[in-house]
């Protein structure tokens, strides 16, 4: 799960924050810059794919390899590419062609996360869930620091293009462990499945409906009706689904300028690498397991009202750096605070994900989930620069400071739905 996440967490900085420092460096506008973050909407949609991941066995790769990793396997190839042609772009002279590659970038990306999940629901026991997703959040973020820290780095010795280059060689982890894991068993959930053989049955002995055609419908319905159903019938669905949208509202105001405004108050881009990526990444792996353990003191729903809170008073701190200005024990102090805080909610964000899925429909129901939390951050974060520009960076971070109440209150509101059980950190029932 470490080197799986991994290779899951590279692409992440490479079409949000890396993406845009390298076009702050060519001269592209704030503006244009949060706009690009809609480059990531294919994060947004992926549920619409993920029943495919479920249930299409890919020529070939399949018989090999099995369903979930022949699905690795090709996402980690088309990411490969993908990157490849990212950076042979020039974004000063073609800001649209740049777009399309890192569109292919997180397409493929995307693709690759839901298959992780939904193998990680397969592959391990419940007991296991809480270590799996503490190890795959490890890896994940290792990740992310290569394409963080790693990438500002490299981008002293080689030119842009080169970094990327770099970094779609790194993907070869993922590929590499691919063929080195097993293939879980497939997870058969009975009443889905007498449901999905009833619709089929019906199809079929339907006069009206050619065999083909009614072969066709029944698959659908298994497919993509029964995952969607079986998650809504659940008491309190659509409030989950809203947590997903605005739980990291302060993170997804300020969106990729994180970096930016560092640069623009003073700081390096070695200096930013050693703190806010090498550093803030050990603070949020410190916060990650800060989290797991949080939860199973005061349960699901207190540790995800008790962390989103604890975060977005830490996004003040941004604010006091906005008017100190450079000093550097302030930004680690900041970045310590903010990561620690950030590594807990997210913890506990991904926990909660995994309580709300039926594992017979893990990667449909996951990539609901998921694509409910990357929507919320490619709408609000587009606004991002336009925000800078008209109102400054103190403004933007106390703005994204507020935001949080938001989310505690949809806490709240899900705690009252679901009462006690919703508290409870295990995973629900069919």
């Amino acid at each position: 799960m470490a080197f799986i996440g991994f290779s899951c967490g590279i692409p992440l900085f490479l079409t949000a924050s890396t993406l845009s420092l390298w076009l702050n460096q060519v001269g592209v506008s704030y503006t244009k810059i949060g706009l690009i973050s809609w480059v990531a909407f294919p994060y947004t949609i992926k549920f619409l794919w993920s029943p495919f991941i479920d249930r299409v066995k890919i020529p070939f790769l399949s018989q090999f390899l099995g369903r979930r990793r022949s699905w690795l396997l090709l996402s980690q190839v088309f990411l490969i590419l993908s990157i490849l042609g990212l950076s042979q772009t020039n974004p000063a002279e073609n800001l649209t062609l740049t777009a399309l590659f890192a569109i292919g970038v997180t397409f493929s990306a995307a693709t690759q996360d839901v298959t992780m999940l939904a193998y990680q629901v397969e592959r391990l026991g419940k007991q296991q869930y809480g270590a799996g997703e503490a190890t795959g959040i490890f890896g994940y973020r290792m990740g992310m620091l290569l394409s963080g820290a790693g990438a500002l780095y490299f981008s002293e010795i080689f030119t842009w293009n080169e970094v990327y280059q770099i970094m779609a060689l790194f993907i070869l982890v993922g590929v590499i462990t691919t063929f080195m894991i097993k293939e879980p068993d497939p997870v058969i959930n009975k009443e889905a499945q007498r449901k999905e053989e009833a619709a089929a049955k019906y199809l079929h002995d339907h006069p009206k409906l050619p065999s083909k055609l009614a072969g066709i419908l029944s698959w659908l319905y298994g497919a993509v009706v029964c995952p969607f159903s079986n998650f809504m019938i659940r008491k309190g669905w659509w409030v989950s689904l809203l947590i997903m949208l605005f739980y990291k509202l302060g993170d997804n105001i300020v969106g990729n300028m994180t970096n930016i405004f560092l640069v623009d108050i003073g700081y390096t881009k070695s200096e930013i690498a050693s703190v806010s990526k090498i550093f803030g990444m050990a603070a949020s792996i410190l916060g990650g397991f800060a989290g797991g353990y949080l939860i199973a003191r005061v349960g699901m729903v207190k540790g995800l009202f008790i962390t989103a809170a604890v975060h977005g008073l830490a996004m003040l701190l941004f604010v006091v750096l906005a008017h100190v200005g450079y000093d550097l024990d302030l930004l680690y102090m900041t970045i310590a605070v903010e990561h620690i805080t950030a590594g807990m909610r997210t913890t506990a964000l991904f926990a909660f994900q995994m309580t709300l899925v039926t594992p017979a429909y893990a990667a449909t129901q996951l990539a609901l989930l998921t694509s409910a939390v990357h929507f919320g951050r490619v709408a609000t974060s587009s606004f991002s620069g336009l925000l800078v520009e008209n109102l400054g960076w103190a403004s933007l971070f106390t703005l994204a400071s507020v935001a949080t109440i938001v989310s505690l209150l949809l806490v709240v509101l899900f705690a009252k739905l679901r009462g006690r059980e919703a508290t409870k950190y295990q995973l629900l029932e069919t």
